[in-house]
């Protein structure tokens, strides 16, 4: 009787282990901002790096040729699914090393896609957030900027090769 009690509490065990991986595997991050870090960080592989290095955002953030190739510092990158659970999507954020600017950065998403990663989003904003609606099978994004008198957030659907704005929609502050 003792044995198939200890033997009924390790199965209860195991169940709620269980449940309690898949529930934390399922909670993507799904806000970004420049102050906080990013949630189980990653580091980009040197193809990333070079699809970044290639965005034209990335470029007139370092204008300069000569300079070294480029690295991780100063970005800050972590995995989503945006497009499928089998997909491995990346929100990349430039907050460091020269990279962003007053009250805004860069933002990024890659697709590592059976050709290589591709930059699928590139944009300067105060934060991003993956959206529960989708566009081509893959969820929408929203950016937020913000000014002295104004915020303002643009919504972006992806329409199968990269993300676009489809709206956008601006609040004076104190409103």
């Amino acid at each position: 009787m003792k044995t198939i009690r200890n033997l009924l509490v390790l199965i209860a065990l195991g169940v709620v282990a269980s449940a309690q991986s898949n529930s934390n595997s399922s909670a993507e991050q799904r806000y970004f901002n420049l102050e906080d870090s990013v949630q189980n960080r990653v580091d980009l592989s040197d193809a990333e790096l070079a699809a970044l290095a290639n965005d034209d955002l990335m470029r007139k953030l370092r204008p300069d040729p000569s300079m070294p190739k480029l690295t991780q510092e100063g970005i800050e990158a972590t995995v989503v699914h945006l497009c499928g659970s089998g997909e491995r999507d990346l929100i990349a954020i430039g907050n460091g090393g020269g990279l962003e600017g007053a009250n805004v950065g860069p933002f990024w998403i890659i697709r590592d896609l059976p050709a290589g990663p591709v930059v699928v989003f590139s944009e300067p904003s105060l934060g991003l957030t993956i959206d529960t609606k989708r566009s081509n099978k893959c969820l929408n994004v929203e950016s937020t900027t913000a000014t002295a008198v104004e915020i303002t957030t643009t919504e972006f659907h992806f329409n199968g090769e990269k993300y676009v704005v489809s709206g956008q929609k601006s609040k004076k502050l104190g409103q």
